[in-house]
């Protein structure tokens, strides 16, 4: 008898003995847009034996080289350097572990300028259960995940398009809702979809933020846009252009019951600043309002050239405004007209810019202001950002020409976002 209980004893604890080591079958990790790159949300590793990641807890794992991936901390002025409390949960669902943590940087913690150290998910009780970028095989997207991606022609160009709808709790597209078509900036012109999908947060603010309201980024295609484009007819024209297929798409989105006609709003950053203008000049009466980020000078040279006298910058753009200044759609081409002042000017606009941007600097949005308000506008706002108010956002000064990243952070009331969605 007390050899068939030792025996018992032994088929015991060969039945739950020590745990097996895991054999890892696929690494995949869930990414958002941040603002300086993309984020990891969560890391989710599927095992051959479920028995293998029974028990794991949040204090047996650690992140290696995870920061908020900004350029500076807010608190230091400095590199940020990796989290402290990297905010683990673990969680099993079957033979998949899934790791939540506070979101980092998917390319690393930078070291100087140039250098990047991997991220790296550590496991005390398994090294099998290590995680570094190579091993990841899938990587899903929150919000681009759900966007509609295609082709749009028109007026002799195609270009590639992804779109925002949101959805209720039942996962319905909602119908009918306000529209923020997103002007790209010239680091994006020329590139494939998902690296302007990625750029910023154009096609997840409002998303995130829980708000209803659809978005849209072409990938455009401007090789000759640059400084004082509008010295160059043919580079207003392609301008003007692609604005003309945004518009003709955003008419087959009304057409279809996707979004309201009534409520369109337009942005845009950079190069995508002097589109978001130009775009207003050409179809001032059908949007809502504006918001124009450290825009370019494609209306007059304004960035690499010097005021012959103050105030001659707003003197040209005034000029220009009241002239045949605009290339429209005439149904076989595109043609130079006169700009309807009077929608324009009636259309409010919120400018943004950061004070020491270097590389599209304020001058730009005093003159576009100043020579709107002489031309009779009443509802245009201005937010110029201090480089304190840049850090606040992890935008180091040397880099102010990011203020799109407040922008597109920032819902606070009276705040650019704040303003636009009061108007829904």
């Amino acid at each position: 008898m007390k050899k068939v209980m030792v025996i018992g004893a032994v088929m015991l604890v060969a039945a739950c003995g020590p745990k097996p080591s895991a054999q890892v079958e696929k690494v995949e990790i869930c990414t958002e847009v941040g603002d300086y790159g993309m984020l990891v949300d969560a890391i989710e590793i599927t095992v051959a034996n479920p028995r293998s990641i029974k028990g794991l807890t949040a204090a047996d794992f650690d992140l290696v080289n995870n920061t908020s991936g900004a350029f500076v901390d807010a608190a230091t002025g400095k590199s940020p350097e990796a989290y402290e409390d990297d905010g683990i949960v673990v969680s099993r669902k079957g033979n998949v572990l899934r790791i939540e943590a506070k979101p980092f940087g998917k390319n690393g913690k930078m070291e100087g300028f140039f250098k990047r150290l991997p991220w790296e998910l550590q496991c005390a009780l398994d090294s099998a259960l290590n995680v570094t970028p190579d091993k990841v095989s899938a990587e899903h997207i929150a919000v681009l995940d759900d966007c509609i991606h295609g082709e749009f022609s028109f007026g002799g160009l195609t270009r590639e398009y992804m779109l925002h709808l949101p959805k209720d709790a039942n996962g319905k597209v909602i119908e009918n809702v306000p529209l923020l078509v997103w002007q790209i900036g010239g680091g994006e012109y020329d590139k494939d979809m998902m690296t302007v999908a990625t750029a910023n947060r154009c096609l997840v603010s409002l998303a995130k933020e829980g708000v209803p309201c659809a978005a849209l980024v072409f990938a455009l295609a401007n090789p000759n846009y640059s400084y004082s484009a509008s010295l160059f007819p043919e580079k207003i024209e392609l301008i003007d252009r692609n604005n003309a297929l945004q518009m003709a798409f955003i008419d087959t989105l009304i057409a279809d019951g996707k979004v309201d006609g009534d409520r369109l709003f337009c942005a845009g950053a950079s190069s995508g600043g002097g589109c978001t203008m130009r775009f207003m000049m050409q179809f001032a009466d059908r949007f809502k309002a504006a918001i124009p980020c450290c825009a370019m000078d494609p209306i007059v040279p304004i960035h690499q050239v010097e005021e012959k006298y103050p105030g001659q910058f707003t003197d040209d753009v005034e000029k220009v405004w009241k002239g045949t200044c605009v290339y429209k759609w005439n149904g076989a081409d595109m043609v130079l007209e006169p700009m309807d002042v009077e929608a324009f000017v009636k259309l409010p606009m919120y400018f943004v810019h950061a004070a020491t941007d270097r590389t599209c600097k304020v001058a730009s949005t005093y003159a576009y202001s100043e020579a709107r308000k002489r031309l009779g506008a009443q509802d245009d706002k201005v937010l110029i950002y201090s480089d304190e108010d840049l850090v606040k956002w992890g935008v180091s000064p040397f880099m102010a020409h990011f203020s799109w990243v407040p922008l597109l952070d920032d819902y606070s009331e009276g705040s650019p976002m704040s303003w636009m969605i009061a108007q829904f």
